[in-house]
C-alpha cells in the first residue's frame, strides 16, 4: 500500500517545505513533488512532521495506576503528536534491574500507543547509595539511559562512578539536579516575592544549578553523554552554555510550562500550578528562551506527570509536584511563543523531534528509507483544553480552560495512519 501524503508544508531538513511524502508499507520512500500513490491525502494546509520525542515522562505504571497507565499516558502522547517517549524509573517496583525492566517491556508491547521506552534507575530505589547493574540495564533495547528523576543524586562520588559506568556501556545519564541542602521542609514554590507575599516556604535557584556545574565539571573529566532534565534557572543555561563551548557531550531540556509561566501566573494557590522544579521568574524565563534560541537548550520535554484528582486538590504546600502536559505541549508552545514571534517554528519542531532523537540515540527523522514516524498537524484550528477532552487519565493541568492553535489531524506510526 502507497500512500501520498499531498503538498504539506513538511519540516524537511529544517525547513518548512512545500513537498509530497510517499509512504509505502512502514517506510518513507518518497520525498519530493509530484508523487503519486493507491491512497491521497490532501495534506495542503497541514504541517506535517516527524513524530515528536518526549525524552521525560511519568506514566506510573507499575505501581501509581491509580494517577495514570501506560495505556491512558501514551494514549495522551499519541493525541499529541508524539511517536517516541521515555518513561522515567520511579515507579513501583523502581526499574532498576532485570525483572521490573523486562516486566516493563512486556507491558508496553500489550499497552502502548506509541514507542516507548525507559530509563534505569541510576541507584537502586533512587536511595542514591549503591548503583544499579549498568552493564545488564544498558543491554536492554527498551532502556535508553539511566536516570533518578524525581530525585537528585546527592553524592558526587556516587555521580562519578555513574558517568563512568554510563560511558562504558554507551549510555547517558539524565539528571534531575536537586540539591537537597539547599531545601527546606514544605517548600513548594520558587522563592520569590510571590512566596513570600503568601506564606509559602521557597525553592530557591541554587537548588538546581548547584548540581548542574557539579555535574557538568565531572563530564568534563570523564567525557560521558550527559542530559539535564526540565532546565529552569538562568544559571543552568548559563552553565550548560559554558560547558557545551568546550565541545563536551551534553545536553539539557526545557518543558513548555518553564517556557511559558511564570510564579506570578500562578492563580489562587491553585496546586496545578505546582511542579518540580518550580516555576520561576521572568528573568528565569527568558533565559530559558534565549537558551533555546542560541542553540544551549535543544530539547523541549514536558516531564508529564499525571496526579488523582484527590492529590491535587490538596493546598498548594501539601499536593504532589507535578502536571500532565504531552497531549497539549506542541500546542501551547505554538499558540504561546510562535504565534507570538518569540520563538520560530523551525526551532521549536527541532526541539521536539530531531534534537532529542540525537541526544537519545533514536534512528527518527523525516527521510526516505526511514520508519513513517509522523505527526500532521492543523496549525489554524483552535480548541480548548477541558477536562472531557483530555486522553490522560488525570486533568493536572494549569492550562485547563486555555484556548490554544494546533491540533493533531493524522498520527503515523510506523507507517500506520490513524485520523484522530
Amino acid at each position: 500500500m502507497k500512500t501520498v501524503l499531498k503538498n504539506g508544508n513538511v519540516f524537511y531538513h529544517g525547513k518548512i517545505q512545500k513537498l509530497d511524502v510517499l509512504i509505502t508499507d512502514e517506510k518513507i520512500t518518497g520525498i519530493g513533488e509530484n508523487l503519486d500513490g493507491d491512497q491521497v491525502i490532501d495534506c495542503s494546509h497541514l504541517l506535517v512532521t516527524p513524530g515528536f520525542v518526549d525524552l521525560h515522562v511519568h506514566l506510573r505504571e507499575p505501581g501509581f495506576e491509580h494517577k495514570g497507565t501506560i495505556k491512558t499516558e501514551t494514549l495522551s502522547a499519541k493525541y499529541g503528536g508524539y511517536s517516541h517517549i521515555v518513561a522515567m524509573a520511579n515507579t513501583k517496583p523502581c526499574m532498576d534491574d532485570q525483572e521490573a525492566i523486562e516486566d516493563f517491556a512486556e507491558r508496553i508491547k500489550k499497552d502502548s500507543a506509541v514507542h516507548t521506552y525507559t530509563y534505569s534507575a541510576i541507584t537502586e530505589e533512587l536511595k542514591g547509595e549503591k548503583l544499579t547493574d549498568f552493564k545488564t540495564n544498558s543491554s536492554y533495547a527498551v532502556v535508553k539511559g539511566f536516570s533518578d528523576d524525581g530525585k537528585g543524586v546527592q553524592n558526587r562520588e556516587m555521580m562519578e562512578k555513574a558517568m563512568i559506568e554510563a560511558k562504558k556501556y554507551h549510555s547517558i545519564i539524565v539528571a534531575h539536579c536537586e540539591d537537597e541542602n539547599e531545601l527546606q521542609p514544605g517548600a513548594c514554590v520558587n522563592l520569590s516575592e510571590f512566596s513570600q507575599k503568601n506564606g509559602l516556604v521557597g525553592i530557591n535557584n541554587a537548588s538546581e544549578y548547584n548540581h548542574a556545574v557539579r555535574d557538568l565539571k565531572l563530564t568534563e573529566k570523564i567525557g560521558n553523554r550527559y542530559h539535564i532534565c526540565h532546565i529552569s534557572t538562568k544559571e543552568t543555561v548559563a552553565a550548560l552554555r559554558e560547558y557545551k563551548a568546550k565541545g563536551l557531550k551534553v545536553s539539557g531540556e526545557a518543558c513548555p510550562h518553564h517556557l511559558i509561566l511564570t510564579d506570578e501566573n500562578i492563580k489562587n494557590l491553585n496546586p496545578n500550578y505546582k511542579m518540580n522544579p518550580p516555576l520561576r521568574s521572568k528573568e528565569d524565563l527568558d533565559a530559558l528562551i534565549e537558551g533555546i534560541k542560541d542553540g544551549t537548550v535543544t530539547c523541549i520535554s514536558t516531564d508529564h506527570a499525571p496526579h488523582s484528582e484527590e492529590e491535587k486538590q490538596m493546598p498548594i504546600d501539601k499536593a504532589p509536584f507535578g502536571i500532565i502536559g504531552n497531549q497539549h505541549a506542541f500546542s501551547l508552545i505554538y499558540t504561546y511563543l510562535v504565534k507570538k514571534g518569540i520563538l520560530d517554528l523551525e526551532t521549536v519542531l527541532a526541539c521536539m523531534t530531531v534534537n532529542p532523537s540525537q541526544v537519545i540515540g533514536f534512528d527518527h527523522d523525516l527521510e526516505v528509507g526511514k520508519m513513517a514516524n509522523i505527526a500532521i498537524i492543523d496549525l489554524d484550528e483552535e480548541y480548548t483544553i477541558t477536562k472531557e477532552n483530555i486522553r490522560s487519565k488525570a486533568v493536572n493541568t494549569p492550562f485547563l480552560d486555555t484556548k490554544c492553535y494546533g491540533m493533531v489531524k493524522y498520527h503515523v506510526l510506523d507507517g500506520k495512519i490513524e485520523k484522530l
